[in-house]
């Protein structure tokens, strides 16, 4: 397979490379002992010569030791990099062999009350989003999120979604480098460095946080107390002023300055802070500034990184010398002589206000870009390692769900069993029956999860597939609840309730329920069914009921144009249960509920 030979070539090219890099750290940490070594021996015996042989021989020595020092550092750096690029392709090479452990599985995003996520395994330690997920932050795993768990409700937005994974996915270079970049930025140096999630936070709040009052009588007096000062050297170089008056002049102009210190001061380690958080974020912003990319939805996440007619990079720059700019204000012979003449101080404090203004929605626009993009990732990433996807037909029609071998996407390919679907209008409902373990939960399952997918603008597991816009809302693992009180029943009916209530908005639904009342008497729960499937035909829906209740697959007779039978079936062969997963027409005709019994030795 291409990407598995893609991965796996990546992978030696960045194993060979740390390999080399290890044992240029190591002669480096030699070197710098030696050399070390070196020096303090010279020094030692170049001592006796006097204090300017000493000095000059100490200079010469720590100069070329820390240049030796700094790249090793940078070595150590690119070791670090290189090792993350290494792990997304290590993360790669597992996934495709379905082991997706490396990946956060969402299991804080769990919503019980969710119309369809529970019920389709969306969330968790062997979910779907952990099967898909490459975000890195904590705002591109809600995007993720909200992709699955949202039903974006226009066809053109869907369709515009599709053109940017396919485009992303035809890109393996730039999102494999976007991923590597990503984890860099959004890691943690360490167990007591602050959370980069929470560092994109406290960017967004500083950049709205004024310091220095943007006054005009501060914008005057950049221009006008640095002409002053240049007039009043003028005067006293002239000997126009005494020196005493040229000095009072001088501490009134240092004195405007300092008065304005303290909140300077304050800006100034703000910025430092809040500067260094920016920058760890740049490259990443770049890559996805030098995308070449032609789907409108990729553009528009690049339109974002743009504030003002200026791109997020080159803002990026400007604050960096704004920054150097401030740092200059650090010596004291520096400070004095720029605050006298230029209102250096000031004049900086004024440039960061503006910037501040200017690209104000800066780092919320990059952290979305960021954070849609790596939804998108997740998605193209997810197509570029799969041979057995194709992107569905999302149609306007009012209604109609078409497929032909729709798998699950969490199976194996060689071990999956594929089936199809056709509801061609609202108001059509499949009654499926079988025997245990034949298939019935797995198809339900396959068909929730390929809809969810499709309307997500996700690639899908099937030869064709196409649908309108629905919603989906599924009844499959309810259970009781002794913490609220609730049994198994009651869980069930307040399910079905809900879903009744969703129906009565009008919208088009499509509705999945495995063993609907099982909380009740088998005469209970047959009369129960039918009036439910009865009650369901009236609404703007379709749906797949899988029952081993084989009365109300009798219901096909009962609405031949609303209800149609289907099954899995099972065959004893030689002592031994044959399934072969595959949905046939008509109500199921074999049970094994008693085989299994027999076979466990219960009797």
């Amino acid at each position: 397979m291409q990407n598995k030979l893609y991965y796996q070539q990546q992978f030696d090219t960045y194993s060979t490379k740390i390999d080399l890099l290890s044992k240029q750290i190591k002669n480096y940490s030699r070197v710098r002992l030696i050399w070390f070594l070196m020096g303090a021996v010279a020094v030692y015996f170049i001592s006796d010569l006097g204090t300017i042989w000493t000095l000059s021989t100490l200079a010469f020595f720590l100069i070329f030791f820390l240049f030796i020092a700094v790249k090793h550092n940078r070595i150590i750096e690119t070791k670090r990099e290189f090792l993350v690029f290494k792990r997304v392709f290590t993360d790669e090479l597992e996934a495709l062999k379905g082991n997706y452990s490396p990946f956060d599985g969402g299991v804080d995003l769990i919503d019980f009350q969710h119309p369809y996520a529970v019920d389709l395994d969306l969330f968790g330690n062997s979910s779907i989003f952990k099967m898909l997920n490459r975000s890195f932050s904590n705002a591109g795993k809600g995007f993720l999120s909200q992709f699955l768990t949202r039903i974006e409700q226009k066809s053109e937005s869907i369709r515009n979604r599709q053109n940017a994974v396919k485009e992303l996915a035809s890109l393996p270079d730039w999102l494999t480098t976007f991923r590597a970049l990503g984890m860099m930025a959004f890691s943690k140096e360490s167990s007591s460095a602050p959370d980069p999630n929470q560092l994109a936070e406290d960017l967004k709040t500083w950049i709205h946080k004024e310091t220095l009052s943007d006054t005009k009588i501060l914008k005057i007096a950049q221009y006008v107390l640095p002409a002053l000062s240049i007039v009043f050297v003028g005067l006293f170089a002239s000997a126009q002023i005494s020196s005493n008056s040229f000095l009072f002049y001088m501490m009134l102009s240092l004195g405007f300055t300092g008065f304005y210190t303290k909140k300077i001061n304050k800006q100034h380690q703000e910025l430092s802070k809040q500067s260094a958080q920016l920058f760890r974020f740049k490259n990443l912003v770049s890559h996805i500034e030098n995308g070449h990319f032609s789907s409108s939805e990729l553009s528009a996440i690049q339109s974002k990184l743009v504030c003002n007619g200026m791109s997020a990079s080159k803002a990026f720059d400007r604050l960096a010398t704004i920054m150097q700019a401030f740092d200059t204000r650090l010596n004291v012979f520096a400070w004095l002589i720029l605050n006298y003449f230029l209102l250096w101080d000031i004049r900086q404090s004024i440039r960061l206000e503006k910037w501040k203004k200017q690209f104000s929605k800066l780092p919320e626009n990059a952290f979305e870009a960021i954070a849609k993009t790596e939804a998108l990732s997740s998605f193209a990433t997810f197509y570029y390692n799969r041979v057995d996807l194709i992107f569905p037909s999302i149609v306007d029609e009012k209604y109609i769900i078409e497929g032909k071998g729709l798998g699950h996407p969490m199976i194996r390919p060689n071990q999956r069993v594929d089936n199809d679907i056709y509801f061609p209008s609202a108001k059509q409902f499949t009654v499926i029956t079988g025997a245990n373990m034949s298939g019935k939960s797995t198809y339900l399952r396959t068909i929730g999860v390929t809809l969810v997918l499709a309307l997500a603008g996700a690639p899908v597991c099937a030869k064709e597939f196409k649908t309108s816009i629905l919603q989906p809302f599924t009844s499959i693992k309810t259970s009781d609840s002794l913490a609220n009180n609730e049994s198994y029943f009651y869980a069930e009916l307040t399910r079905l309730q809900k879903i009744i209530r969703a129906l009565e908005s009008g919208k088009a639904h499509f509705i999945i329920l495995d063993e609907i009342l099982k909380g009740t008497n088998s005469k209970d729960k047959e009369k129960g069914s039918k009036a439910l499937v009865k009650r369901l035909i009236n609404f703007n829906a379709s749906g797949i009921i899988a029952t081993h209740d084989l009365q109300l697959a009798e219901l096909a007779n009962t609405f031949p144009e609303n209800v149609k039978a289907n099954c899995f079936e099972v065959e004893i062969t030689n002592n031994q249960l044959v399934f072969d997963y595959k949905l046939r027409n008509g109500i199921s005709q074999n049970l094994n509920a008693t085989f299994l019994m027999e076979q466990m030795g219960i009797s």
